[in-house]
């Protein structure tokens, strides 16, 4: 049985216009909605409040030791063993570098590194998935 998976964001005025929605691989489709995870805290989602990351509950301070690492490592596992039922064997893996910003007011700040491999569940072939996270606050790389 062969599934569709469509690429966010949804274009949701062609579904008004009943036009065909882009579609994705398994692993865009994962990929796509493991990011979404990163990027959404907890209570967010109405429909599934504990959806989403530890990253945004904690303090941003506190960012570089190794017990708020362990924790949004944790968070992170725990969301994709909730949510994402395509991904067996998940183990995800947090780091924290600087990085300066140039032509932005010569500013350093924090970047999440989250790389995630697993197995996807049907064929158990090897899934990888990277996303950088300027945090504190939130930007997209």
């Amino acid at each position: 049985m062969s599934a569709t998976y469509y690429r966010l964001p949804l274009d949701l005025e062609g579904v008004l216009e009943r036009q065909l929605l882009p579609r994705c691989s398994v692993q865009e489709s994962i990929a796509q909605h493991l990011y979404l995870m990163l990027t959404t805290y907890f209570g967010e989602s109405r429909y599934e409040p504990d959806f989403g990351c530890q990253v945004w509950e904690q303090d941003f301070e506190a960012m570089t030791t190794m017990r708020w690492k362990d924790n949004v490592q944790h968070s992170v596992e725990q969301s994709i063993r909730l949510y994402e039922p395509r991904l067996v064997r998940a183990r995800a893996q947090v780091a924290v570098t600087d990085f300066e910003l140039r032509n932005v007011s010569q500013r350093i700040r924090k970047r999440l590194e989250v790389t995630i491999t697993a197995a996807l569940h049907r064929t158990d072939e090897p899934f990888a998935f990277q996303a950088s996270l300027f945090v504190a606050p939130l930007s997209i790389d």
